[in-house]
Parts: structure tokens; sequence; C-alpha cells
């Protein structure tokens, strides 16, 4: 965590500053098990910030397959409209195309519902997503970590996006790219190559807020690409915000959020 997190907590609180600092509406929040389930309060914040969070629950994929199914049905059945798949603890554990999650799939894609796929390293998890996507169409699945470009996931991982109700975020992506520093140059050229290749309106940005923000600050993250030369700005306004509102219908706000002054700005 960053180190003015001195309790190790970073909240709803916390994260709404920082998104009215930079003039964000809202945010999309993705578990992960490193941090410990956090089902109840996410339904809670949700309930609490109406319209600025879409928030995921984390099923416990580390039980039987008729537990884990039974799970999945209930957080579905509490309010959460998404699931968080931590493909890179599950390696050897339940796979995406595991009999037991077909109902889960099918679910998902009846209520137009999502998932969340945080894919291990490389593209060994890609067929079975493929086999998923295959059998259920109409199923939307945000791809994480822009699908791994440093760690072997591509082509396999960038591709799984030419399905009509998949996309790409690049929540982490500094991370991936932070041996090089601000602006992030490869991974400039990596969003462009994944533009080119499957189209801008396929790619969602993501901050991986708190925990990238030990390396680089939010306005680094948001900056390297909205200060890009290598987009246009119907791009940039594409992948920084226009498109994950779209794929996960938050409310049109009424008036344009603008970032907050910083003091030094104040004369």
């Amino acid at each position: 965590m960053p180190a003015e997190l001195l309790d190790g907590l970073a909240t709803a609180e916390h994260a709404l500053a920082v998104f009215d600092a930079h003039g964000v509406d809202a945010g999309v929040l993705v578990q992960e098990y490193l941090d410990g389930e956090q089902n109840a309060y996410s339904l809670e914040l949700a309930q609490r910030h109406p319209g600025r969070f879409f928030v995921y629950g984390l099923p416990d994929f580390f039980q039987s397959a008729a537990e884990l199914a039974a799970q999945c049905h209930a957080l579905l059945d509490q309010g959460f409209r998404g699931l968080k798949y931590c493909g890179g603890a599950l390696r050897g554990e339940t796979a995406l195309d595991d009999p037991a999650l077909m109902p889960i799939h099918e679910r998902l894609q009846k209520e137009e519902g999502f998932w969340s796929w945080d894919l291990c390293e490389g593209e060994e998890q890609v067929p079975a997503a493929e086999r998923v996507l295959a059998e259920f169409p109409a199923l939307r699945a945000a791809i994480g970590h822009f699908g791994m470009p440093t760690r072997g996931g591509w082509p396999g991982q960038l591709m799984l996006a030419r399905h009509p109700h998949v996309r790409i975020e690049t929540g982490g992506i500094v991370w991936l790219y932070r041996d090089e520093g601000w602006p992030f140059a490869r991974a400039q050229a990596a969003i462009a190559h994944a533009r080119d290749l499957i189209g801008a309106e396929k790619l969602m940005w993501g901050s991986d807020w708190p925990r990238t923000m030990c390396d680089f600050s939010y306005a680094e993250a948001m900056g390297f690409l909205s200060e890009s030369p290598m987009f246009t700005a119907r791009e940039k306004a594409q992948i920084m915000g226009d498109n994950a509102a779209a794929f996960y219908s938050f409310p049109a706000p009424e008036r344009a959020r603008e970032p907050l002054p910083p003091i030094t700005a104040l004369g």
C-alpha cells in the first residue's frame, strides 16, 4: 500500500478523494485474493455511494465445485452484477470451462452480468476462455492487466477481445512497464498496437489503485495516456472513460466533473 495509508486500508472514501481530485466520475472495484475477500464491504460501498462504483464479487474458487457454484449464485442473488476470476492464483484449480461454472456463465449471459478475468501469465488459460465464449457468445468479460503483454500473454489474451462483448482494461499496466518509468513509452506503444488490432472501442483505462501508487502517482497513471501524442482526442476519450461508461452502464453525469486545482496552482 502507499505509505500514507498507515493502517493498510484503502477505503471507498480514499478512492473517492482520489477520484474527485482528478475529475473521475466513477470507478470499477475488482477484488483480489491477496487483499482478502471484501464482498460485504463492496456491496456496502456501492449502496452508500450510488453511481460511483461498479463492484465485482469474489468467489472462493478453492472450495468444491458444488460449493463454488452455490456461492456464485448467492453472490449474484445478493446484488453483485459481476464476478472475479483470479486466474493467476488458480493454475491447477478450477478452469473457466469447468462444468461447475457453465450454469454461472449461462446466468451471467442471461442477466447481462459480467466476468472480470485476470488470466495467468502467458496464454495457458486462453483456450478455456475461448471455449466459454464460443458457448456463450453474449457473455460480457473484461480482461485485466491488459492481457499481460510483458508476461507472454499476447497475442492470445489480447485477441479474446475480438469477441463482441469482451474488453481489455489497462489496470496495472504502469506496473508491468515500471522499469522504464513515466511516460511509459513501451506501454503507450502496446496500447497503440492493441488499438490497431482490435480497435480503440475495445480498450478501457484502469489504474490498479492503490498498489501501483506505491511507485507512481494517479496523475502519472492517467497522464501517460491522456497526454500521449499516439492517440486522437476521440480515442483518448474512449479509452479513458467512454468505453467503460458504456460497458458498465454508468449513469451519465449531470455535469462534467473537473479536477480539483492543486494548492500550488492557486497563486
